[in-house]
């Protein structure tokens, strides 16, 4: 799919000190899967998403003791998918709606109350509006702690039926800043779902993390999972981490990014998952020193991390200062030999053999640009080889699955 966008050039304009502000913005965003089955030749199964959308912000008494912030955003998603007709929805998301009140008992806090974003550096844990309560305090200590649900409020104000969430979130994270350039920290995260037959989930860890900004930046998240799903218990545990290396000196300012991940997998003959799950609110989305956000464990297959080792290794540049490139390699292999969970990746082979651990490499290419203050674009093309544990049918002589691929744009203009 090619997608051909002429934007205008918008000139700053100096800013107003105003009680309210307004803010649009246009976003135009487009997605395509190929070979979402893993099959062969003329049995692929494709799909394709546009999202044209527009977003406004009302941001109140910003830097006041007290202040405001809304979302709103008016979407109309268009997909289409190999074997059924297309079809088109129109959403209208009531994304924020947060009353902020500064210093109230102490000085350095933070008290939000409403719908607010929870977002985690890497988005490794959470990238979610949470209907709750929300408060920050500390300095050179920042100490974090929430309740709330996702979606307890409804979502779409046109659609009744986006609200109403039955899980329960308490959330606590703390980090410590020991220079401008490294933080640590600690991190809970509880969920309840009482509808669910009493599942529960708690996500705790430690985490080490560095601004890619910097010379040297490196993540580093060492994580556990304890609780209860459909009458199991769960003890999965995790780790992710990696460096990147950006030489500022030279021309294009080229960087090495490297990084490993894993989360356990179930052991043959134990009543006890030790599957690693991350908290299903997760984004893992990142910049690791260009312009563009992308998917850390890679866009085709997108998997989650459990029952997997993901090797990862990229090259990238900034071609000028609004312009970024860059080029990232992925290797995938199970933790435990075993079926994939369903929805733990965005491809969903029908013929698995079991007859290795290796699930395949990736391969994706993503670029940023600024193209103003007011316009971003942001592209990424990508590639999946699998591994010959898949074929195209159940019989023996069947062709081994040919490579997925995904193609994604979403271009912004802010006014």
């Amino acid at each position: 799919m090619l997608v051909l966008i002429v934007l205008p050039h918008f000139y700053p304009v100096e800013a107003q000190a105003e009680p309210v502000s307004f803010h649009w913005r246009a976003i135009y965003e487009a997605k395509t899967l190929q070979n979402s089955k893993l099959r062969y030749g003329e049995d692929r199964s494709n799909q394709t998403e546009t999202e044209p959308t527009l977003r406004l912000n009302v941001r109140g008494f910003k830097d006041e003791p007290v202040s405001f912030f809304s979302e709103l955003e008016l979407i109309q998603k268009r997909k289409r998918q190999t074997g059924s007709g297309g079809n088109t929805t129109d959403t209208l998301n009531f994304n924020q709606l947060w009353l902020r009140v500064d210093n109230l008992l102490l000085p350095e806090t933070e008290l939000r109350l409403g719908r607010w974003l929870l977002r985690d550096e890497r988005e490794w844990l959470v990238d979610e509006n949470v209907d709750g309560v929300h408060a920050r305090f500390g300095d050179a200590l920042k100490t974090a702690v929430g309740v709330g649900r996702v979606n307890y409020w409804q979502r779409n104000l046109l659609d009744s039926h986006t609200r109403g969430d039955k899980t329960t979130l308490l959330m606590l994270f703390s980090r410590y800043g020991i220079n401008p350039q490294w933080r640590v920290g600690g991190y809970s995260f509880w969920q309840y779902n009482r509808a669910a037959e009493g599942d529960r989930q708690l996500n705790m860890g430690l985490r080490s993390w560095s601004p890619p900004q910097a010379p040297v930046s490196h993540w580093l998240d060492i994580g556990a999972v304890r609780g209860q799903k459909a009458r199991q218990a769960l003890r999965g545990y995790a780790l992710d981490g990696g460096v990147t290396l950006t030489f500022k000196q030279i021309a294009l300012r080229p960087r090495l990014t490297l990084g490993y991940a894993w989360g356990s997998g179930d052991r043959d003959g134990d009543n006890i998952s030790r599957r690693y799950r991350q908290t299903g609110l997760q984004g893992n989305e990142a910049r690791f020193g260009g312009l563009a956000k992308y998917k850390i464990y890679g866009d085709t297959l997108d998997p989650e991390l459990s029952n997997i080792h993901i090797l990862t290794a990229g090259v990238g540049v900034n071609i000028t200062d609004r312009l970024s490139l860059d080029v990232i390699g992925h290797y995938y292999r199970q933790d435990r030999l075993g079926q994939q969970v369903k929805n733990s990746t965005a491809l969903q082979a029908k013929y698995d053999r079991l007859s290795t651990k290796k699930l395949g490499s990736a391969l994706d290419i993503v670029a940023g640009w600024r193209a103003s203050p007011h316009i971003r674009i942001e592209a990424s093309a990508a590639w999946f080889a699998p591994s010959s544990r898949f074929y195209n049918g159940s019989g023996q002589r069947s062709e081994h699955a040919s490579s997925a691929s995904s193609w994604w744009l979403k271009a912004g203009i802010q006014f």
